[in-house]
Parts: structure tokens; C-alpha cells; sequence
């Protein structure tokens, strides 16, 4: 049982809080439903003779209050996280329980503002105001994180039956490419190229050389690396860190983030993000 959690928890997941816009449309309409249903349905104990303002800004405060702490949290994630396609259920889920913790502390914190009570300080009305904020976060946590990952293998998967997975008509001859970084130029033959993948300030490239997978590491943006390769229209990137031969794919599956390569003489797989799924059948599809 506990093997069968802690696998599921590891099943990757899309990380939805790099694109500002939608990381603020998603936080608007988190606090107008929690605003909604605090101010509705009044879920938790109520005591009126304590309250310095109206109930109806005390929820408002409740409810949007989150939402620069959700903001700044997830600008520090952002900043700290290098490659998302790394992303799981796990890590969703513990981040999102740290900020619920943020959420509840920040609560106690204001009590003095909201309310007259002489033991606003209390240990009681500090894990109150915790327990409080769990209990609605616990919704998202345990019932529509599951379910939207269920979904998104769902949709994955039903995309991925209408590609014809077979390698692509045209091969790549062997040809020796030259690559311009800021510090060196290095050559490979493009035949042998599997991926390249961004790794901090650097582009990790993966070639198959001498029966064995190399990696050349080299300081370039993907972008950059992307326009020296345009020559070569098996080269595909299909994700906002990878760049990927698609000559060298040999089987695909589909997970909550997108699709997951498989590559001839690779162990591991290479993803293809959500966003990329129709664009990337597309192509692929004309490439065969």
C-alpha cells in the first residue's frame, strides 16, 4: 500500500506557475471562489461581539489575502526551478501544502486586526488558524489535484492513439556540424545527436558516439542552439528545454505532462510538453 502512495506520488505532473498571467488568473479566481463560499455558507465558527469590521471584508481579507503570498512563494519557486518537466504529484502537493502553512501563519499573524480578543496570541488560535486553512485546502489537495491527474493521462493518452508512431521517412546523413557557444566551438556528426537539454546556464547536448552516450556540455541557449540546427528539420524541440532527433525515437507514452520519448540507444526518455502535444503530432505526422 504504502509502495502503491508513494509511486503515484512520483507520477509526473505539470508544473502550471511559470506564465505570470496565468499563475495571476489562477490565484483571481481561487480567492473569489474562497471568498464565495466563506461569505455564503460561513463554514467555520462565528463569533460577532469579537469582530472589529464587517464579516463581509473579514472574508474578503480571508480569501485574497493568499494571493501575494501565493504569488511571491511561487516567483521564488520559479526562480529556483531549472527544468519542471521533473515535475510530480509529490512535489505539487508539498509545495502547495508549505503555502498553506505560509497562509495559515499569516492568518494568526493579522488576528489583532480582525478581531477583539484578548488571547489573539494564543498557541490555541495559532494551530486554529492553521487547522482552518488546511481543512479548505485539503479539497484541492486531496480530491482535484487526483482527479485533474487522472484527466490530463486521460487526454495524453487518447492523443497519443491518433500518432503514427514509426521513425521518419528521411534520415539524417552523416554530416559534422559545427557549434558556436560563447566560449568554444565544438563539432559533432549530426547523425549521431539524440537531444540536448538545458542545464542552468548551459545546454547539455547527448550524441551516441563509440557505443556509447556522450554529453557535451557547452555554454549556448537552446534557442541559439535551435537556429544553428534549423538546416535539419528532424531536429524538433518539444519542450522549452529540450531539442530532440526525431529520427531517433523509438517509442512514446503519455503521462499528466505530456508525452515521454523513448530514443534509440538512450535509457531514459525525453518529454513533449502539454502545450506541444497538437504541434508536435502535427509535425511528426508529416515527417513520416
Amino acid at each position: 500500500m504504502i509502495s502503491k502512495l508513494i509511486k503515484y506520488l512520483q507520477e509526473p505532473y505539470p508544473y502550471l506557475y511559470r506564465n505570470t498571467q496565468r499563475l495571476l488568473l489562477f490565484l483571481g479566481i481561487i480567492s473569489a471562489l474562497s471568498f464565495f463560499f466563506s461569505y455564503t455558507f460561513e463554514p467555520f465558527e462565528v463569533n460577532v461581539a469579537e469582530h472589529k469590521m464587517d464579516y463581509f471584508w473579514i472574508s474578503f481579507i480571508h480569501a485574497f489575502l493568499p494571493f501575494p503570498i501565493a504569488f511571491v512563494y511561487f516567483t521564488i519557486v520559479n526562480w529556483s526551478l531549472k527544468d519542471d518537466s521533473r515535475w510530480t504529484l509529490g512535489k505539487e502537493i508539498f509545495h502547495l501544502s508549505i503555502l498553506l502553512l505560509c497562509i495559515g501563519i499569516t492568518d494568526f499573524l493579522i488576528r489583532d486586526v480582525i478581531y477583539d480578543n484578548p488571547n489573539n496570541w494564543s498557541l490555541r488560535y495559532f494551530f486554529e488558524e492553521i487547522r482552518n486553512t488546511f481543512l479548505v485546502g485539503t479539497l484541492l489537495l486531496i480530491i482535484v489535484l487526483p482527479l485533474n491527474l487522472e484527466r490530463l493521462i486521460y487526454k495524453s493518452t487518447k492523443s497519443l492513439k491518433r500518432l503514427k508512431l514509426q521513425a521518419p521517412n528521411k534520415s539524417i546523413k552523416q554530416q559534422l556540424v559545427n557549434i558556436a557557444s560563447f566560449t568554444e566551438n565544438y563539432q559533432f556528426d549530426i547523425a549521431q545527436f539524440l537531444f540536448a537539454k538545458v542545464e542552468s546556464n548551459y545546454t547539455e547536448i547527448y550524441i551516441y558516439n563509440d557505443s556509447e552516450v556522450k554529453k557535451i556540455l557547452l555554454r549556448i541557449t537552446l534557442k541559439e542552439l535551435e537556429t544553428q540546427l534549423q538546416a535539419f528539420p528532424n531536429i524538433y524541440k518539444t519542450h522549452r528545454s529540450y531539442l530532440v532527433n526525431l529520427q531517433k525515437i523509438t517509442a512514446c507514452t503519455g503521462n499528466a505532462q505530456g508525452y515521454q520519448l523513448s530514443l534509440e540507444d538512450y535509457s531514459g526518455t525525453v518529454p513533449v510538453s502539454r502545450s506541444n502535444i497538437t504541434a508536435f503530432n502535427a509535425y511528426f505526422s508529416k515527417m513520416t
